[in-house]
């Protein structure tokens, strides 16, 4: 799927989707939870004008719906991601915990989408080559937001994760494959 983008809304150097993403493409295979090795950590992706299709139709929901700065995901170290969409369903693929889980930003957005009928899933990484644990947790969220709570909201919101990170993980199986081996931003062996 892809949605139009916000103009002038660039992902910079946040390269949390080239780490979270799972790619299993003839030309790149990369384990889930792996960055990328065509990617430079801060800066972005090394071979961009020659990237896979999927990398250059894959955004997350930052790039394509009004949120604030703070919701890049190498500030709240949470990718917004677009699958469920179409179902009515916004993942929050927590990459790792920050402070912006209780925040009143965080409280407000998800507040919002729960009023205009949007359910919401978080979603954690498991270890490096298996798949996220996910689930839909609106009915868990709503009673704090119905209260206009946003402490007992961040509460629910960490007592899910807590529980997402009890999941049994399973592999996705992928093995790290590369088209080119070394690319501009890699030192060559010595």
């Amino acid at each position: 799927m892809s949605l139009p983008l916000l103009p002038g809304r660039e992902c910079g150097g946040c390269v949390e989707c080239c780490r979270v993403i799972p790619l299993n493409l003839p030309e790149l295979a990369k384990p889930t939870g792996q960055l990328c090795a065509y990617c430079v950590d801060g800066a972005g992706c090394g071979v961009h004008a020659i990237r896979p299709q999927t990398c250059r139709t894959w955004f997350c929901l930052w790039r394509v719906v009004e949120l604030s700065d703070d919701w890049r995901p190498d500030r709240c170290r949470i990718v917004v991601r677009p699958d469920g969409i179409e179902d009515g369903v916004i993942t929050l693929f927590v990459v790792r915990r920050s402070d912006f889980l209780a925040s009143l930003e965080l409280f407000g957005v998800v507040a919002g989408w729960l009023a205009e009928g949007i359910e919401v899933a978080l979603s954690v990484p498991g270890p490096v080559g298996t798949y996220p644990a996910r689930a839909v947790v609106t009915e868990w969220l709503r009673p704090a937001v119905e209260a206009g709570d946003p402490e007992d909201f961040a509460r629910r919101v960490i007592q899910s994760l807590d529980r997402l990170e009890q999941h049994d993980w399973q592999s996705d199986g992928i093995t790290a494959r590369y088209a080119v081996e070394e690319h501009p931003f890699t030192p060559p062996e010595p």
